[in-house]
């Protein structure tokens, strides 16, 4: 369009994204984005905004003019409120420097000083002058000035035309007295006009894949759990008004969408590239990681003068977990006749999987597995979440009893770490133990730091308090922690011991397709407006938390129900351990398996299915939980 206020054309924008300092010419309103559209000089739209010499290509007087849609079309002629005669024209010019004394700058309604457009009754002088807000309400009529909004179906609301300080019911802000205003006639409510105004829908670019919907209050299909805002993080209130993408379960703040401040983007820092990054693409991968990270950890306590792990003679080693002596061999030698193709190569101080071509440790007698870097892991340590203190290394007398990590809290029968210097003890199984001190995980834009907690394991319940502090709880499942977590220095982003090693992607006996890590909800790949509903409990699913989904076959699991359907949260313990005597239980000698069907125990009669249980090696095949 062609404005008599810029001596070039003018283009009108309705997705411009506004600074801090970005001011209408006409009424020096604020330029919010998604408060209303916005003429622009075409100049520095044609010569790319971009361009990192717009200010030598352009003058800086068109970059920085914009128009708010309403002053940009406001009528060149309106009628004189006093005298129904004369006509006042729009005057789009700033006030001269120098006027004559006897001329009035200041508004015959309200005395504010002429600054910005005015209507007048002299294109050449101002001798009578009216202000943009004053010109529009007089000529609006007391039912035009009634307002009805979605908002506020109760009552009529009116439009204030004076600047007001007061607490706005849309945006929760009251130091804004410079805006129009709406307040019911009959009730409290009361907002800024500018809010009023705000589009139903908006295409942010801090969500540039669906156009966010303005909601007055947050919409029952997600008041299950609590919400979060995206950009500020903190806690949506219910009956706040805000933006979301139902597809990409995506929350914001009402102010804090429109806010200028907020579309930066998230800057990711400039990270060491040693530094570990997660997640790890399987469990393979997690594997061959937890036993670089034992090896890490034994080289750096090899540097001092511990107690040494194992004993070398000429057959082998002598191995403080084992009662026979160990021969270093390779995955080829293991394949030979010398063991059976049923055994599973299992390595009995971390529970994983021995499957790199590396030499490991194996005693042919008992099928009984070593890594390397396991054997020679050192039986007194330092660690760097107890500086100064020695802690000591160690394996369960019987190796069929169980112990929780205080780092995981699951059940574990490997070597841990405990520390007892601190009452109650603290016991870490070898991963958790060997976490580094520093990861980086995809899910978060700043490293993380690994760091003690004290308290005990806790899950937060929407019935409790509502003011509640959130470090204290795992981002990523919700549940307190036990003694280890990963923080952010900078933000309020915790995750537990346990769920920064969940794999990116998972087999499940459920489903021919992966299974994919999802920490947010919008990395779903196709619109998901319905619930995610879990296949093994058939609970909803909080998407403030990760979980695990298919995309071929929208099936979801929770963190903690993908281990129990497929038998996962006794990973850490080593299973096959035979030859136990348990002469008061069963006269036969007994082998520890994880029951995979429906069985009774013989000792209690009840039904066991997915739970480690001892199983009668004879021919009486009986079970005892």
């Amino acid at each position: 369009m062609e404005h008599l206020s810029h001596q070039h054309p003018l283009i009108l924008k309705e997705n411009h994204v506004a600074k801090e300092s970005d001011l209408c010419y006409g009424c020096n309103g604020k330029i919010v984005s998604c408060k209303s559209f916005v003429y622009c000089c075409i100049r520095p739209s044609i010569a790319g905004e971009t361009s990192t010499n717009t200010s030598t290509s352009t003058d800086n007087g068109c970059v920085n003019f914009f128009l708010h849609k309403t002053c940009a079309e406001l009528p060149s002629h309106i009628q004189n409120p006093q005298n129904p005669t004369e006509f006042l024209i729009l005057c789009s010019r700033r006030p001269p420097t120098t006027l004559p004394f006897l001329i009035r700058l200041n508004c015959m309604v309200c005395g504010v000083r002429w600054k910005w457009f005015c209507y007048c009754n002299s294109d050449e002088y101002c001798f009578y002058y009216i202000c943009l807000k004053c010109a529009m309400f007089q000529f609006q009529s007391l039912d035009n000035r009634n307002f009805d909004h979605p908002s506020h179906t109760q009552h009529p609301l009116i439009l204030i035309q004076r600047p007001s300080s007061f607490m706005c019911d849309a945006c929760n802000v009251e130091d804004n007295n410079k805006d129009l205003s709406y307040a019911c006639t009959k009730c409290p409510f009361w907002m800024h006009k500018s809010c009023a105004d705000a589009p139903k829908s908006f295409q942010f670019q801090f969500h540039d894949k669906h156009p966010l919907t303005l909601s007055f209050s947050l919409p029952k299909a997600y008041q299950k759990f609590d919400q979060y805002c995206r950009l500020c993080n903190e806690t949506l209130n219910r009956l706040n008004w805000l933006y979301y993408c139902g597809k990409c379960r995506f929350f914001a703040h009402f102010q804090c969408a429109r806010s200028s401040q907020t579309w930066r983007p998230t800057e990711y820092e400039n990270l060491d590239s040693k530094l570990v990054h997660l997640p790890a693409a399987d469990v393979s991968s997690i594997d061959l990681l937890v036993e670089q990270f034992i090896k890490a950890a034994s080289s750096l306590n090899n540097m001092n003068n511990n107690s040494s792990s194992i004993s070398s003679s000429t057959s082998g080693i002598k191995h403080w977990t084992h009662e026979h002596e160990l021969q270093l061999i390779t995955t080829n030698e293991f394949n030979d006749d010398r063991y059976d193709d049923e055994i599973s190569l299992i390595c009995a101080g971390c529970v994983k999987t021995i499957q790199t071509k590396n030499l490991f440790y194996s005693c042919s007698i008992c099928k009984y597995f070593l890594h390397e870097a396991c054997a020679k892991f050192r039986r007194e340590i330092k660690h760097h979440l107890w500086p100064g203190h020695i802690l000591h290394v160690g394996k369960l007398y019987k190796p069929y009893k169980f112990f929780i990590c205080h780092g995981c809290g699951k059940s574990c029968n490997s070597i841990f770490v405990v520390n007892m210097n601190v009452k109650p003890y603290i016991m870490l199984h070898i991963e958790c133990a060997t976490l580094p001190e520093m990861i980086k995980h995809e899910a978060h834009p700043h490293k993380l730091d690994k760091v003690f907690h004290s308290g005990g394991s806790r899950r937060f319940h929407p019935l409790a308090e509502l003011s509640f502090d959130r470090s204290q709880y795992c981002k990523a499942c919700g549940k307190g922690f036990s003694s280890c977590k990963h923080r952010c220095e900078e933000c309020d982003y915790n995750i537990c011991a346990k769920c920064v090693m969940k794999a990116r992607s998972i087999k499940h006996p459920w489903d021919t397709h992966p299974l994919y890590l999802i920490y947010e909800p919008g990395m779903v790949m196709e619109d998901h407006e319905h619930d995610f509903d879990c296949e093994f409990c058939s609970q909803d699913i909080d998407t403030n938390l990760w979980f695990y989904h298919c995309g071929d076959c929208d099936l979801s699991f929770h963190l903690d129900c993908s281990e129990k359907s497929c038998y996962c949260q006794y990973s850490n313990i080593k299973f096959g351990i035979s030859n136990i005597v348990m002469e008061k239980l069963h006269p036969h000698s007994l082998t520890l398996i994880l029951n995979k069907k429906v069985r009774r125990c013989q000792k209690c009669d009840r039904k066991q299915l997915g739970e480690p249980v001892f199983e009668c090696a004879a021919l009486c095949k009986a079970i005892f939980a």
